[in-house]
């Protein structure tokens, strides 16, 4: 377990734990070494009205290009933070690397100059473009923890619909999930499905899109299902206004929508 691993550390070590997870406090208990906790403080984003050693506070989104915020230590500011990656979890994630730098004693500038120069992976909220006013992300999300994520992330930006492109991974995960991945794709305004990306499975003949799409209705969603990307770029051409969020998201080939709209 977390704790047995905490437990782990000497006197003289230090952790850092992220204070916003649930029952954290079990993993820090008696421990030996120094703890830290860290986590998001702005009000609208914070998950709850805990105090955090290291905290991001007043954090904003600039369009699809960056994000930054104030950086807290034990309720004292430091500094202003620049990131150059999308995303509050990118804001989250930066704040351990943070903590254990200025614990070593890396100073503050050194950081943000570090901090500055980090990019995104890969199909990880990876901003692709923009047309007629959509901006167009990929995402290589294919579990509904992940998918709850990118989207919570999605939300923070400035937008009239989101819109969420999503193609199921799998047979076996789309049936073993489909309740859960309903939930997660409830976050977007408007869903459009794809058929599911085989990958090395055949098709039992038991699961679908068409059943995720059941699942969405049953929550109230606005979702609609083209078995073909043709299908889903003339429809996203024809639907989306300008000022709308794109999302494509899945780890197969759902990828290729976003960047046909594009012309890439």
């Amino acid at each position: 377990s977390f704790h047995a691993f905490a437990k782990l550390l000497p006197k003289d070590g230090q952790l850092f734990i992220n204070g916003e997870i649930d029952h954290y406090e079990d993993i820090i208990q008696d421990v030996d070494c120094e703890v830290f906790t860290y986590g998001i403080a702005d009000p609208a984003y914070r998950k709850s009205d805990r105090t955090f050693d290291y905290a991001a506070d007043n954090i904003d989104f600039d369009d699809m290009s960056d994000g930054s915020f104030d950086l807290y230590y034990k309720g004292r500011f430091v500094d202003r933070i620049q990131l150059d990656v999308l995303g509050l979890h990118n804001v989250s994630n930066s704040l351990p690397a943070i903590a254990l730098s200025m614990q070593v004693g890396i100073p503050i500038e050194t950081i943000k100059k570090t901090l500055k120069t980090f990019k995104n992976s890969k199909r990880r909220f990876e901003y692709k473009g923009s047309i007629k006013g959509v901006k167009i992300v990929d995402d290589y999300a294919h579990h509904p923890t992940a998918v709850t994520a990118t989207l919570s992330a999605a939300r923070a930006y400035p937008h009239n619909t989101l819109w969420c492109v999503f193609q199921p991974h799998t047979y076996s995960r789309t049936k073993q999930h489909l309740k859960e991945f309903a939930q997660a794709l409830s976050l977007a305004d408007k869903i459009v499905l794809s058929d599911i990306y085989a990958s090395r499975e055949k098709d039992p003949g038991d699961i679908s899109s068409r059943d995720l799409a059941r699942e969405l209705e049953l929550l109230g969603k606005e979702v609609y299902y083209f078995p073909s990307f043709d299908e889903i770029e003339n429809f996203l051409l024809s639907h989306c206004m300008n000022g709308d969020l794109l999302i494509t998201m899945g780890a197969g080939d759902i990828v290729s929508v976003g960047d046909s709209l594009l012309g890439l």
